[in-house]
């Protein structure tokens, strides 16, 4: 059995089963065959496949995660699916989104989505937003048991998070980037002094944001479809009851060194009283709310020390103005005839720098988006910092220049260099 009550009432299990034809006329629709399998469960049995059955689950994107969450979730019987998506497919989606194929390129992700459950469960009700989440249209999540975050962005990932615990709704959450992959759950009004949510991971995007996507980095293919997996999984056990959640645990997933690991994640005092008024007044707002109440008794956030950083001048400074790629290249030349004197940091992953980088510089894979750690630099020496795009190096620039160094960005990154590049040569 779960330590969580099952999202699913036996009223609600009751209800569908009513609705499904007069009693005794039929066999319940957790009879079906079709769900044998899962109803032979140790501790699943009929009854949890009742509630899967008249669950309602919203599952936001429906591309690398949400595509294969979509599809276990149809086949395991879930009552009614929404999907939130404003994208179309591309050719470049169907390397890891192996629900669409050529022929969808161009359509819209959530319609075809749709159209593959239907095929595939045609007594699941799908319901289709083709619109990109928002403030303007988080009412969406309203009527639901669960949301499944699957999206790809910083700012999603909090409006997902702000809006779920405003309506008191867990989230199953997933991330994929190049070989890892991570898997938690978040519940804001969860019982017992466990409330925790996507804030408590991540209590604020990195400085001037993080943007860079699969497009950026990459990722492996199936790497998408075994973290849809296990959200899907999530989302079963919440719904019945069954088993225990990953809420306060993240699982994080390294692909390509084949391990998994486990982080615990407890809300901090300060925040557990902070949401608690909020909860509160949510309370006070909405007498019959029936979700279960959070508990301010959460623990200490558990964190890990960071290797202590280089000294570095006191006096924070603003990161200077970015510099372009022709700049760069006149002080490339200037810093090889010994007339100007520059720090070039990459702060791509190591793997990254081997495939292509710029001359001269100095590597701090990961500095202002996972570590503080850097090589020493000299305070009196100005530091332009590039990554592939721009987002990681504007994060590493302003803790730079937090800690006093004279830095600056070079506008668009590598792909920007290499941009110029290629037109030179087309010249």
């Amino acid at each position: 059995m779960s330590s969580l009550p099952p999202l699913v009432s036996s009223v609600r299990v009751s209800a569908a089963r009513a609705a499904a034809g007069p009693e005794g006329s039929a066999t319940a629709p957790e009879d079906d065959v079709r769900w044998s399998r899962s109803v032979r469960l140790p501790g699943f049995g009929l009854d949890a496949q009742g509630r899967l059955r008249a669950a309602r689950v919203l599952v936001v994107g429906a591309g690398g995660l949400g595509a294969p969450v979509v599809q276990y979730l149809a086949a395991s019987g879930v009552g009614t699916l929404g999907m939130v998506d404003d994208d179309v497919v591309d050719r470049s989606n169907l390397q890891r989104q192996v629900l669409f194929s050529p022929s969808d390129v161009g359509r819209p992700k959530a319609r075809v989505a749709a159209e593959r459950v239907r095929a595939a469960a045609p007594e699941v009700e799908v319901v289709v937003h083709p619109v990109r989440l928002t403030a303007e249209t988080a009412s969406l999540l309203d009527g639901y048991d669960l949301v499944v975050d699957g999206s790809d962005s910083f700012d999603t990932c909090y409006l997902v998070a702000d809006e779920a615990a405003a309506r008191g709704l867990p989230v199953v959450w997933g991330s994929v980037s190049r070989f890892d992959g991570q898997v938690s759950v978040f519940w804001d009004a969860a019982p017992d002094g466990r409330a925790v949510d996507y804030r408590d991971l991540h209590p604020a995007p990195p400085a001037s944001g993080w943007d860079e996507s699969c497009a950026d980095v990459g990722v492996l293919g199936p790497l998408c479809g075994t973290v849809g997996g296990v959200m899907a999984s999530e989302a079963v056990k919440l719904l019945t009851g069954v088993g225990e959640p990953l809420l306060g645990r993240v699982v994080t997933l390294d692909a390509l060194g084949g391990s998994w690991r486990e982080s615990r994640l407890r809300r901090a005092p300060h925040r557990a009283a902070e949401r608690e008024r909020a909860a509160a007044a949510r309370r006070q707002a909405d007498p019959e709310e029936s979700r279960v109440e959070p508990s301010a008794s959460a623990g200490p956030v558990v964190t890990t020390a960071s290797a202590a950083a280089p000294a570095a001048p006191s006096e924070a400074r603003a990161v200077g103005p970015d510099v372009s790629a022709d700049d760069l290249d006149e002080l490339l030349t200037a810093r090889e005839e010994g007339v100007a004197e520059f720090t070039l940091l990459d702060v791509r992953e190591t793997d990254e720098h081997d495939f292509a980088h710029l001359p001269g510089d100095v590597t701090a894979p990961g500095l202002g988006v996972r570590t503080r750690q850097r090589p020493e630099l000299d305070p009196a020496v100005p530091v332009i910092v590039y990554c592939a795009r721009g987002p990681r190096a504007r994060a590493a620039a302003d803790l730079l220049a937090g800690e006093g160094f004279d830095v600056a960005v070079l506008d668009g990154g590598m792909l920007g260099w290499q941009l110029r590049a290629d037109a030179a040569a087309r010249r």
